[in-house]
């Protein structure tokens, strides 16, 4: 029965090759997309899974408890891990982890930037790692100890033994190879290392900062010992930081590893989502695409049930049942969905590499028996939910009506149809509504206006002596004429990741506790980068004393309860010795992404923390101050490697993944309508020929070859128009959930379901005017010679 079942398949191909043509490729493109996102959702879910204690593994993280809200941050103090460790049994290991940072690395006349962290020896208990030289046991010897990855050692040593090699670190000081170990797979939290360090060299190098328990700096890994129950421990040290910091607004709490990817934006101290989202939303996306190609199936499908009507009175007249037909047309639909799935697997092998290049991933694409199985149900469910209606619809004919011509398609028949290409184009516009928005949505954040001009500034860091000459340094810069202006600050423009709650003023409710970001800056930061004062005034090199003082934005002056003129000459304290006023407030201004409300922030006048000179260029002269900030490198830090950065650049780096977002919403979206045409190319020509007699008729009495169109078309118009009715509401409820994401946003008008509705119209009536143009041509004497 199976081969006979091939057979008449096989035959069905060849007798109406362009629709079948048009059903395998319609089937192939939406399972290759299916695939190609559950690959990407697959890689996402598997984050960290490499590690082989994954299960016991927790982030230490903060709920800090403000008057009216609660804010989640994943820094904690220098001194709690080893804390943990030292008091609790229940802990097995704990490390600490800094911020990826890079640093210059030499070793004979090789010079060049890597990025990698400090961790602490347990870092190679706690995560999985392969040695490939060294002592998984005991990697670091002492604090100048090192371990590279395979890469990075191959990179300066070849293919000799790296242990025992010496890399001088921004040429000044010596740190020996004590390790290598294989990179981790792409999918993994904090893998962006090429290197790791001793943390006790971190730890030394700032200590006057780092040992206090006020101060949040680092992140903190733990793995529970055996049979733990983590919320009992979590319960243990919930309000830690109230004995070391008489702190009782800030609550420790734990997130297993296997959630820190996906679950990683908090609201009011509950995890709300994060990259989960993501995951959720193309899920959705690769059933909606599957969807709308089974869909496709069905009307190709039932547009050729007219010329197999024939085929099937035959069949029940020489004693077929109509089980046996169902079963025979599911059969002919998993072998086209066979088909479909071979084209579609060498579609995500060719495509693979450009959907990597487009989601910044390294997925692989392994057959292995379990994916096989899946590929083969996904493909099997295809088919026989791609058949399901034109199986039992076909097999419904009445062979003495079919036999003498008389077959018509019913009244449900034809609704259920309409229902098919109405669900269609629902899900064609929900997917072009949220990619119109999402677009928006990235244009706004990209070019909002951020309370400063990002424009012609660029920054490099400081190295050797440049810290210390930067009065010379900037009096060169300033002189030259493609420069506007120069500043200098202790953190790179944006992002600033320095907080403390250490800032205090006389009336402060002392259960009060507010978290400022903190930044050192010099007299012309505000020039520089155009913020204007809202009270008082900026830093001032003739007021020597200014280096005791402090300026803040006006959600400090909000926090701290005063008006921005009111708080000017204000007493404050910082980490209780630093004593000085508040001499100016400076307009709000975005530091951080569109995702982030402003918050307070504090700048101090303190030359020693001076990390980063930015200059703004003159119009026009951006090339020309470039080429003056290397040749401040070349004098000044001649042993470094020139790099720089524009700001606005910068900023939009914040929104690389809004911008990946929308490139795959772009993609398919297009895709969706694509497969959509198929289908209502099928339908359109199904039902033409239904009224070839009655376009006959209309063109015998003098209708025009537009009129035509117009009355074909309409019918199509109206779906449509239902289709928008009913999918603009969701995609609007969908796009305004994500939407929530963002601090800053744009509204949802009714201009964009306009736009999505407009955009199916014109495709629809393209797709369907060429059956009406070839039918208004066709003779009217062989549409009624038979009459």
């Amino acid at each position: 029965m199976i081969r006979n079942f091939l057979k008449v398949a096989l035959r069905s191909i060849q007798r109406n090759k362009v629709y079948s043509l048009l059903n395998i490729l319609g089937l192939a493109i939406g399972l290759a997309c299916a695939m190609l996102i559950l690959l990407w959702v697959q890689d996402e879910m598997n984050y960290d899974s490499h590690h082989q204690n994954v299960k016991s593994i927790y982030q230490v993280m903060e709920n800090q408890h403000y008057a009216d809200r609660i804010g989640t941050t994943f820094s904690t103090p220098g001194p709690l891990g080893p804390y943990l460790k030292e008091t609790y049994p229940e802990v097995k290991y704990s490390s600490r982890l800094t911020w990826e940072s890079e640093n210059l690395f030499t070793y004979q006349e090789q010079s060049f930037y890597e990025q990698g962290r400090f961790v602490d020896a347990d870092f190679f208990h706690i995560f999985t790692f392969e040695f490939l030289e060294g002592n998984p046991q005991s990697p670091f010897t002492d604090k100048t100890s090192m371990v590279l990855t395979e890469k990075l050692a191959q990179k300066y040593f070849g293919n000799e033994s790296a242990v025992g090699k010496v890399i001088k670190m921004n040429n000044e000081t010596n740190f020996t190879v004590t390790g290598v170990v294989k990179s981790w797979p792409a999918n993994t939290t904090n893998g962006d290392f090429d290197y790791l360090i001793n943390f006790d060299y971190f730890w030394e190098d700032n200590l006057t900062w780092l040992d206090r328990w006020g101060n949040n700096n680092v992140r903190c890994f733990i793995q529970l010992q055996e049979n733990i129950e983590s919320s009992d421990f979590e319960g243990k040290i919930a309000h830690l930081l109230d004995e070391k910091n008489e702190d009782n607004a800030i609550v420790l709490f734990l997130h297993p590893l296997e959630r820190v990817h996906l679950y990683s934006s908090w609201d009011n101290g509950v995890a709300d989502g994060g990259r989960i989202r993501y995951v959720r939303i193309f899920t959705i996306v690769a059933f909606f695409i599957l969807l709308i190609a089974c869909i496709n199936f069905m009307n190709l499908a039932t547009a050729q049930a007219v010329k197999r009507a024939k085929e099937v009175g035959l069949r029940k007249v020489v004693g077929a049942y109509r089980g046996n037909l169902i079963a025979q047309f599911l059969s002919e639909s998993v072998i086209f969905a066979f088909l479909g799935g071979v084209i579609a697997l060498l579609l995500v092998l060719l495509l693979l590499p450009a959907f990597n290049t487009l989601t910044e991933k390294a997925i692989p694409f392994v057959l292995n028996p379990s994916a096989l199985l899946l590929l083969a149900t996904l493909v099997f469910v295809t088919g026989l939910l791609s058949g399901s209606y034109p199986a039992f619809y076909i097999a419904s004919f009445q062979p003495a009506s079919v036999l003498k011509g008389q077959m018509k398609s019913g009244k449900g028949a034809s609704r259920f149809r309409k229902v098919l290409v109405t669900t269609q184009f629902v899900l064609s516009i929900i997917m072009i509504f949220c990619t119109i928005v999402v677009y928006q949505q990235l244009v706004f954040v990209q070019n909002q206006e951020t309370g400063f001009d990002k424009q012609g500034l660029v920054y490099v860091e400081m190295h050797q002596n440049m810290r210390d000459k930067f009065q010379v340094i900037k009096q060169q810069l300033s002189q030259n004429p493609a420069i506007q202006s120069v500043a200098a600050m202790s953190q790179a423009p944006l992002g600033f990741n320095s907080s403390t709650w250490g800032f205090d003023w006389p009336g402060k409710d002392p259960q009060s506790k507010i978290l400022f970001t903190n930044l050192s800056i010099d007299n012309t930061f505000t020039e520089t980068f155009r913020i204007p004062l809202a009270a008082g005034r900026s830093f001032d090199p003739q007021f020597t004393t200014d280096t005791l003082h402090f300026m803040i934005n006006e959600a400090s002056a909000v926090a701290m309860g005063f008006k921005p003129e009111e708080v000017v000459d204000q007493p404050v304290t910082l980490w209780g010795d630093r004593k000085g006023k508040v001499i100016g407030v400076f307009k709000d201004f975005n530091f951080s992404s569109s995702k982030s409300k402003i918050r307070p922030l504090l700048m101090l006048h303190d030359p020693d923390w001076y990390n980063h000179i930015v200059v703004r260029a003159n119009e026009g002269q951006n090339a020309a101050a470039i080429q003056a900030l290397e040749e401040i490198y070349q004098e000044f830090a001649p042993a470094y490697p020139f790099e720089y950065q524009f700001v606005d650049d910068k900023w939009k780096e914040f929104y690389d993944n809004e911008a990946r977002t929308a490139s795959l919403f772009n993609t398919f979206a297009l895709v969706a309508i694509f497969i959509s045409c198929l289908g209502l190319f099928g339908l359109a020509a199904f039902t033409i020929q239904q009224r070839t007699k009655e376009i006959g008729v209309r063109k015998v009495l003098g209708a025009s070859v537009l009129s035509i169109i117009q009355i074909t078309t309409r019918e199509f118009t109206i779906l449509v128009l239902m289709a928008a009715l009913i999918g603009s509401p969701v995609a609007w409820y969908l796009m305004d959930m994500w939407l929530e994401d963002f601090a800053f946003r744009i509204d949802v008008t009714f201009f964009i379901p306009l736009v999505a509705t407009a955009i199916a119209i014109s495709v629809a009536i393209v797709t369907v005017a060429y059956h009406a143009f070839m039918a208004s041509h066709t003779n009217p004497v062989e549409a009624l010679k038979y009459e």
